[in-house]
């Protein structure tokens, strides 16, 4: 598992910052149930009451890495059991737009300077591509090394970070596997105090972030606004969704595909 190697003040200036602030398109859904926290021996204490399984990820000779694949995504998983549910498509790559500063910003939290930590929470909050460039330019296999690290087998990196490819399966992984190691992780911090309007002037304000008992999101768009993508996690839970389409067509596709299971996840989250 990754360990939590990062700055002391950073990490502390976040944690409080956290504390403080605490369509319908058709698709088969397949499910899968990981081990009950009270069974795993992984099992991660959260918020000092609900436990939380570390994701297992896919086996790769199970995996078929299929390129850029842009048909709907969607995927969830609850912390609280390990829990999956996601469309048959959901371990399919395609561009990670920028979801891929997810990846850029673990590395360089891990291993960059501080002043390069601080930079990449901005890329995070209001997803700088400029941040997203000078990391991507020092740091070229950052992608590749954090999916290693978290086994994520439908992402990779590319020479540009804006070629990358992922999956909503792997960009839940990852984020489920932050909230269970570290709830104040930087990333999962930037995430909840994301700017409305990122540094290109687009609104960050749809798909997975509307539903509800949402904390924390990071959207992703292509350049000719033709695909869009989030992940958000929520009090137990963390959903990610993409689409061939508009904002309000993912917003769409996440409200008829997933406002039944996270209205469960926080039912069972305020039992």
């Amino acid at each position: 598992m990754p360990e939590n190697r990062r700055f002391p003040a950073v990490t502390a200036t976040l944690a409080v910052l956290l504390a403080a602030a605490v369509t319908a398109i058709p698709v088969v859904w397949v499910s899968g149930a990981g081990e009950r926290a009270d069974e795993s021996p992984d099992a991660i204490a959260v918020g000092g009451s609900a436990t939380a399984p570390v994701p297992e990820p896919a086996e790769p000779e199970v995996v078929e890495f299929v390129e850029n694949s842009t048909g709907p995504q969607a995927s969830f998983y609850s912390l609280a059991d390990g829990h999956r549910v996601g469309t048959a498509t959901e371990r399919f790559a395609r561009p990670a737009l920028s979801l891929a500063k997810l990846f850029i910003a673990a590395y360089v939290i891990e291993h960059g300077t501080e002043e390069e930590t601080y930079q990449a929470i901005h890329m995070i909050s209001d997803s700088s591509d400029e941040a997203a460039d000078e990391l991507y330019k020092k740091y070229p296999d950052s992608i590749d090394e954090v999916a290693e690290e978290y086994g994520l087998y439908s992402t990779r990196g590319a020479d540009r970070w804006g070629y990358s490819d992922t999956s909503t399966y792997d960009v839940v992984t990852f984020v489920a596997t932050l909230l269970a190691e570290d709830p104040t992780h930087p990333i999962l911090v930037a995430m909840h105090m994301a700017d409305p309007v990122a540094e290109d002037g687009y609104g960050q304000d749809f798909g997975t972030s509307l539903l509800p008992g949402a904390v924390g999101t990071k959207w992703g768009w292509s350049d000719d606004l033709s695909l869009h993508s989030s992940v958000t996690f929520g009090n137990g839970w963390v959903a990610a969704a993409a689409v061939t389409g508009s904002p309000d067509d993912l917003t769409k596709f996440v409200e008829t595909q997933m406002s039944d299971v996270v209205e469960e996840a926080n039912e069972a989250g305020r039992s």
